[in-house]
């Protein structure tokens, strides 16, 4: 059993995991002062909530819920983001000038289309996107698989619909 109470093991975890914090921040936030801000804040609520695990499930799962937690806490305190304040080209590769630019536009339509959907929908489809299977979704979440599955389904449904609308 790992005792997590020391600091210098709260700084390896954080590190560990700062870019699954970052891109979490970057998938509920799109406004990059506030997506900073909200990594910040989650990192923070990952420290702080470190000595509280208890290993009743994985580190990971664990890492996650509080990650989601804390951005709930985020959106509810501050308002959806506004189409015209994404900035797509935040995690584009840079290849070429066209490449990137086709990547940029493709992302920023995903982003838009992804902060569309639901709360519930966009909650599943961002940990899907950050490589979570369903039963850790479910367990973050807090619902059954079966929930995780059908969630993922209607997101997927209705980002087809939303992305078709903006081509």
């Amino acid at each position: 059993m790992v005792t997590l109470t020391k600091d210098s093991n709260k700084e390896k975890i954080i590190a560990q995991y700062w870019p699954q914090i970052s891109r979490a921040a970057s998938g509920y936030e799109n406004r990059p002062a506030l997506s900073d801000e909200l990594a910040q804040e989650m990192a923070l609520s990952v420290w702080r909530s470190l000595d509280g695990f208890s290993e009743q499930c994985s580190l990971n799962t664990y890492i996650y819920r509080v990650i989601h937690n804390t951005a709930i806490d985020h959106i509810r305190r501050h308002s959806r983001l506004s189409e015209d304040e994404l900035d797509g080209a935040t995690l584009c590769e840079r290849v070429s000038p066209e490449a990137s630019a086709l990547q940029a536009q493709r992302q920023k339509q995903l982003l838009i289309a992804i902060n569309k959907l639901p709360l519930s929908l966009r909650q599943v489809m961002l940990l899907k996107l950050e490589d979570l299977n369903n039963v850790e979704i479910s367990d973050v979440l807090g619902i059954s698989d079966t929930n995780v599955g059908i969630r993922l389904h209607r997101a997927k449904e209705q980002l087809s619909k939303l992305l078709k609308g903006l081509n």
